[in-house]
């Protein structure tokens, strides 16, 4: 199986993937401007032995949908690519197949969101998976819940390791860590404001500005 391996890809990710951080706004935190992030990403290696084309098959179902709904701070949208513009991260990930059934299952089975008791039982939800089901680690997930403001913000000050700091109205955290069984980086990046929590779950995929992005269509 072929594999995007090796100590100078390792290199580069670490120093490039830049996660979701947020690029403007941010006063109250250390500078986490990005350092690279117009290079395209590796799709990740496959189980045919071929890199994964990030190029959607025209077989790709609809994205999951949740009906909008106001927050104090916000709208959930009613679809996985209301949440970014339109083009700006197709090279990222934005042409991979979103919510393939083979990768989220058919119907699509929601995972649990790190908010945890946060999340409010009649809240709406919008959960977004882009991966090639062929990708062995390449993905992007991100979700966005509807939670208690309070609640929510206790449990982004109680994560160990993340770095975290008001910012854009709200409480945001961060890490960046190497995969467990690759030798690529992953991403953690959580926003919350007003009753809105966002998740942004990253593997292998350097992102420059994504989280501002999601908080523009969000907020």
């Amino acid at each position: 199986m072929h594999r995007t391996t090796g100590s100078a890809v390792l290199a580069a990710l670490a120093v490039g993937l830049t996660l979701a951080g947020c690029t403007q706004g941010d006063t109250t935190g250390p500078d986490r401007s990005p350092t690279a992030g117009t290079t395209t990403p590796s799709a990740g290696a496959t189980r045919s032995g071929s890199t994964s084309s990030p190029t959607s098959a025209p077989s790709t179902p609809s994205p999951s949908t949740a009906t909008p709904t106001a927050g104090a701070a916000g709208t959930i949208p009613a679809t996985c690519p209301d949440l970014i513009t339109a083009g700006k991260w197709d090279r990222a990930f934005a042409s991979s197949p979103l919510n393939d059934p083979a990768v989220v299952g058919d119907p699509m089975t929601p995972t649990a969101s790190r908010y945890g008791e946060a999340v409010r039982a009649d809240g709406k939800r919008l959960e977004c998976v882009w991966r090639d089901p062929r990708a062995d680690i390449t993905n992007m997930v991100i979700r966005v819940d509807t939670v208690d403001p309070a609640t929510a913000t206790d449990v982004l000050r109680k994560l160990s390791g993340y770095d975290c700091a008001d910012t854009d109205g709200g409480y945001r955290c961060q890490k960046t860590s190497q995969n467990a069984q690759y030798p690529v980086i992953d991403g953690d990046t959580f926003f919350t404001r007003g009753d809105i929590g966002i998740e942004i779950q990253q593997s292998n995929i350097p992102t420059e500005g994504l989280l501002d992005d999601v908080i523009a269509h969000v907020f």
